[in-house]
C-alpha cells in the first residue's frame, strides 16, 4: 500500500511540483442513483499518523482556497468528475472541516464510481494540496497545517495514504430533508445563530469539461495531462500483470477510455508545438500575424512576475504563462548558443509585437515595440534605454555574431579631364562585428512584498530592473561613441557651448553625409544646464525652444556623463549630436531572465533578483556623428 502511494505522490508532483502532499478520508454510500457525493475532506484538529510524525488541520487552514479551481477525480487522475469552476463540486467550511458537495457526471465513470461507492468497495477518499505554512512541535514530532497554498484536487482512492474524515453518496432528497432538519435544530437551540442554509440543488448540466479544459490549457499543461493519462494506463496494466490475471471488463474500458484520451492530447500538443514554433519563427522575421500577436498577448496577460518570484522561492516549479515563456525563452537561448543563467525567463517574442518602426528615424513612435495587451511586469522589462530613444538601429532576435561592412574612410569625387584617367575616390570600408555580451542587474525585496504579489508589485519589481538594466547599456554605449576616434570631433578643450558650437556639430555631419532628418542632440546633465542659458541671437530667442535645440529633438541623460577640463578638477560638459539610426546599431540576442536568490538574503528576509540580457552596441557609420568634450 504504501508503494502505492509513494507512486500516486511521485505522479502528482510530476504535474504540479514537488511540494504537493495527500490526505485521505472515508467515504460510503446511501441513497438512490441521484449520483451526489458528499462529506469532509479534513477534519479540523484532528490528529493523525504520518509514520514519521503526526500532523492535524488547523481551523482556518482552508479560507483562502475555497475559490480555487479544485477537481473531483477517481485516484487523483482522469477526467474530472466533478468541478468547482462549473458548479458542480461545491466547497464550504464550517465547525467540523472542509466539506464537499459534488454532482458527478453522468458518465460511464461517474456511474461506476456513485456504485462502487455504494456498494462499499470504495470506502476512502483523499485530497492533493500543497502547503503554505505549517507549526511544529519542540520535538518536531507534530505539525499543525496552518494554511493551505493550494487545493489541487479531492479523489476517492482505492489505496489511501490515511485516515482522516467522511464522505457518502446520497440522493438529493435525502440531502435537502437533512438540510432543513439540521437548521430547524440549530434554530431550536441557537434562536440567535446567524442562519447558514444548504444549497437546495446543484446544476447537474453534463458538460464535456476534458475538451473544455484542453482549450484553455497551456503546452506544459497538455504534457503534464498527459502524463498522468499515461501513468495510470500503465499502472493499470502492471497491476492486472501482478495478480497474474487479465483486464476486467471495467479495467479495459478504462484503457479505452484512457488511450482516446492520450491520442486527443497527443493531437493538441503537436498543434500547440507547432503554434509556438511559428510564434518564434515569426518573431524572427520581424512581424507578426494577428494570430500569433493574440497567443502572445494572451500569454503575456496571464504572465505574473511575483507570482513566478514566489514559486521558484518556495522550491516549487514554475506552471501556466510562467512556465511557457520560460520554456520559450531557454529554447531561443540554446538556438542562438547562449545559457539561461536563471530560472524565470521571457522570450524576445513577449517583448514585442514585430511591427516596423522600432523607434526607427522614420516613425519613432515606438507602436510596433510591443504588444498592445501586456502585464506592467513585462511592459517595464521592455522599456527602451535612452540610446533607443534616440533612434538607434536596433536589432532584435539577432542569432550568432553578426558583421555589417562600414565606410572608415569617406569617398572624396574628382574632376578628371576629358581623357583623363579616374582617380582613386580614396573610400575605404571595414567591417564592425557584434557579438552577445551579457548585461545583468541585481536588486534584493522583502519575501513580505514578494508574496503580496499583484500588477503593482510586477510593476514596482521590473521598472528597477529595467532601469538598472538600461542605464549599464546606455553608460556602456555613450563612452563607447565618446571614445571612438572616428567620429567627427567638433570642438574639445575648453569650449563655451553656444549657438556656433551648434551650428558647427550639425554642418560636421552634414558635411560627412549625415541625414539631418531625425537627428538628435544627447547631453550630459552640465551640457544641458548650460546650454538652457544660451541664446542663438544675444537678447533675441533662445536655443531650446517647445522642447527642442536649436530646432532638433533633444535629451539630457545622467548616462552621458560630464568630463573634466584639462586641469583634471573642474567639470565639464559633453554632448552629441546625428542621426542615431545611421550612426549607431544595437543587438539584442535574447529576451530576459531572472536568477532568483532566496537563501543569500534570508537572514534578513529578502530576496536578491539577478536580471540577465545578452546584448551589444557599437558604432555603425561614423560620419553621422558630431561630440564636443569640456564644454564651459
Amino acid at each position: 500500500m504504501e508503494e502505492k502511494n509513494d507512486n500516486q505522490i511521485a505522479e502528482l508532483r510530476a504535474q504540479y511540483g514537488d511540494n504537493v502532499e495527500l490526505r485521505t478520508a472515508e467515504v460510503r454510500a446511501a441513497g438512490d442513483e441521484s449520483l451526489i457525493v458528499e462529506g469532509y475532506a479534513s477534519n479540523f484538529d484532528v490528529e493523525y499518523d504520518l509514520g514519521y510524525f503526526k500532523e492535524s488541520v488547523a481551523r482556518g487552514a482552508f479560507d483562502s482556497v475555497l475559490e480555487d479551481d479544485v477537481r473531483f477525480l477517481l485516484n487523483h487522475t482522469g477526467a474530472p468528475l466533478a468541478r468547482t469552476t462549473n458548479g458542480t463540486l461545491e466547497l464550504t467550511v464550517d465547525e467540523t472541516g472542509l466539506r464537499y458537495r459534488a454532482a458527478l457526471a453522468d458518465t460511464q465513470d461517474g456511474r461506476d464510481l456513485y456504485k462502487l461507492i455504494k456498494r462499499g468497495d470504495i470506502s476512502q477518499s483523499s485530497f492533493a494540496f500543497t502547503i503554505d505554512a505549517d507549526k511544529w512541535s519542540e520535538d518536531r514530532s507534530t505539525r499543525t497545517i496552518t494554511k493551505v497554498g493550494r487545493l489541487l484536487d479531492v479523489s476517492s482512492v482505492t489505496y489511501p495514504a490515511s485516515p482522516s474524515t467522511t464522505v457518502a453518496a446520497r440522493n438529493m432528497a435525502a440531502a435537502a430533508q437533512e438540510a432543513e432538519e439540521i437548521k430547524g435544530e440549530q434554530e431550536e437551540q441557537q434562536p440567535a445563530m446567524e442562519e447558514r442554509a444548504e444549497p437546495e440543488t446543484i446544476n447537474k448540466t453534463v458538460r464535456n469539461l476534458a475538451h473544455n479544459n484542453l482549450g484553455k490549457m497551456t503546452l506544459n499543461d497538455l504534457k503534464g495531462q498527459r502524463s498522468a493519462h499515461y501513468e495510470e494506463f500503465v499502472g493499470i496494466g502492471q497491476k492486472a500483470d501482478s495478480e497474474g490475471r487479465i483486464l476486467t471488463e471495467a479495467e479495459q474500458e478504462r484503457c479505452d477510455k484512457l488511450d482516446n484520451l492520450i491520442a486527443d492530447l497527443d493531437v493538441k500538443i503537436k498543434h500547440k508545438t507547432r503554434e509556438q514554433e511559428m510564434v518564434a519563427r515569426m518573431a524572427q522575421t520581424g512581424a507578426t500575424s494577428s494570430a500569433e500577436k493574440r497567443e502572445v498577448e494572451r500569454v503575456n496577460g496571464a504572465f505574473s512576475l511575483s507570482r513566478a518570484i514566489a514559486t521558484v522561492s518556495n522550491g516549487r516549479s514554475l506552471e501556466g504563462a510562467e512556465a511557457e515563456w520560460s520554456a520559450e525563452a531557454q529554447r531561443e537561448m540554446r538556438s542562438r548558443g547562449l545559457q539561461t543563467a536563471g530560472q524565470v525567463s521571457i522570450p524576445s517574442i513577449a517583448l514585442r509585437a514585430g511591427a516596423a518602426d522600432d523607434f526607427q528615424a522614420a516613425s519613432g513612435d515606438g507602436s510596433g515595440f510591443v504588444p498592445t495587451s501586456v502585464p506592467a511586469a513585462i511592459e517595464a522589462l521592455r522599456a527602451p534605454s535612452v540610446i533607443e530613444q534616440l533612434g538607434t538601429t536596433v536589432i532584435r532576435n539577432a542569432t550568432g555574431n553578426l558583421q555589417f561592412p562600414r565606410v572608415s574612410a569617406k569617398a572624396v569625387g574628382t574632376a578628371p579631364g576629358e581623357v583623363a584617367a579616374s582617380s582613386n575616390s580614396g573610400m575605404e570600408m571595414d567591417e564592425l562585428s557584434l557579438t552577445p555580451q551579457r548585461v545583468t542587474a541585481k536588486t534584493k525585496y522583502s519575501k513580505t512584498l514578494i508574496m503580496q504579489g499583484g500588477a503593482e508589485v510586477d510593476a514596482l519589481i521590473a521598472n528597477e530592473l529595467s532601469a538598472a538594466m538600461n542605464a549599464y547599456i546606455d553608460d556602456a554605449a555613450f563612452d563607447l561613441i565618446l571614445a571612438s576616434s572616428a567620429i567627427n570631433v567638433s570642438t574639445t578643450g575648453d569650449t563655451a557651448l553656444n549657438a556656433a558650437l551648434a551650428f558647427l556639430m550639425e554642418s560636421d555631419v552634414l558635411a560627412d553625409g549625415g541625414n539631418l532628418a531625425g537627428a538628435s542632440y544627447v547631453m550630459s546633465p552640465l551640457a544641458y544646464q548650460l546650454s538652457k542659458s544660451e541664446a542663438a541671437v544675444s537678447n533675441v530667442s533662445a536655443l531650446w525652444e517647445n522642447g527642442r535645440f536649436n530646432g532638433y529633438n533633444a535629451v539630457a541623460t545622467p548616462y552621458l556623463v560630464n568630463g573634466l577640463l584639462n586641469d583634471a578638477s573642474t567639470p565639464a560638459g559633453q554632448m552629441i549630436f546625428g542621426n542615431f539610426a545611421q550612426g549607431a546599431i544595437l543587438a539584442y540576442f535574447s529576451g530576459v531572465d531572472l536568477l532568483i536568490d532566496p537563501f543569500s538574503n534570508a537572514g534578513t528576509a529578502q530576496i536578491a533578483l539577478h536580471v540577465n540580457r545578452f546584448y551589444d552596441f557599437d558604432v555603425r557609420q561614423p560620419g553621422a556623428l558630431a561630440k564636443a568634450t569640456q564644454l564651459t
